[in-house]
């Protein structure tokens, strides 16, 4: 979740306030995906993103028309609309929440090859999830697309007088990131067995947002050390 932010605010000069609303998104598709019972992480996992990414699209598509505080308001807004919306739909469970009661798993056949109700295979799929999330942005950095973000950071009118479309590549990161929040939010769903509202809250993308300041904004190590250090000190 931190490195998902972490694309936006040091990578593309994007400060969200908004963010928790992807990870909500994940871990609410992610549980009610699984209400049936226990449901294939093969479709479950990319709903769970696609929900996020294509809501993050929305989104920053309407608040990237804009800069600086007003762009923090404006997906800070559609964070509270999104929060607003599952505290007051049965079908979410309104502010009681929702339990997960049947983790989802990948088989073949009759052959399970992962249960995330196994909280040895849980862990270890988290890590690999976080490997896999520090090299994909790792090498976003590294590409044409990375460093043309980071023009954008430190002067967005001198790459849109260079020729780039810099409301494109800002969009893109900002979907980018959406989707791996709606990763985060898909697996913690499967490790709390419960989502409620306040996973969407304010409160919820300040924290991350704290997390980034604490570990040194524009660095992908710093996000994992701030995300190590801020659950180390709240727990």
């Amino acid at each position: 979740f931190a490195l998902s932010l972490e694309l936006l605010v040091g990578r593309t000069g994007l400060v969200s306030l908004g963010h928790a609303a992807f990870l909500g998104i994940g871990a609410y598709v992610t549980v009610l995906g699984s209400a049936e019972g226990a449901a294939s992480l093969a479709w479950l996992l990319p709903a769970a993103v696609g929900a996020a990414a294509a809501c993050a699209l929305f989104v920053g598509a309407l608040s990237l028309r804009t800069t600086g505080v007003y762009f923090i308001m404006v997906t800070l807004a559609f964070a509270q609309m999104a929060y607003f919306v599952v505290h007051d739909t049965k079908l979410a469970g309104g502010s009681d929440g929702i339990f997960l009661y049947d983790p989802p798993v990948l088989a073949i056949g009759r052959r399970t090859l992962l249960d995330l109700g196994n909280k040895q295979q849980l862990y270890f799929a988290i890590l690999a999830a976080l490997a896999g999330t520090y090299a994909l942005l790792a090498l976003v950095q590294r590409s044409r697309f990375g460093h043309a973000l980071a023009g954008i950071r430190v002067n967005e009118a001198r790459m849109r007088a260079a020729g780039y479309a810099t409301y494109r590549y800002k969009l893109a990161a900002f979907v980018l990131a959406g989707g791996l929040a709606g990763l985060a939010g898909c697996l913690l769903a499967v490790k709390d067995g419960y989502v409620n509202p306040e996973l969407m809250s304010w409160h919820q993308s300040g924290a991350v947002l704290l997390m980034l300041i604490m570990g040194g904004i524009g660095s992908l190590r710093g996000a994992v050390i701030g995300a190590l250090a801020f659950t180390l000190l709240t727990e």
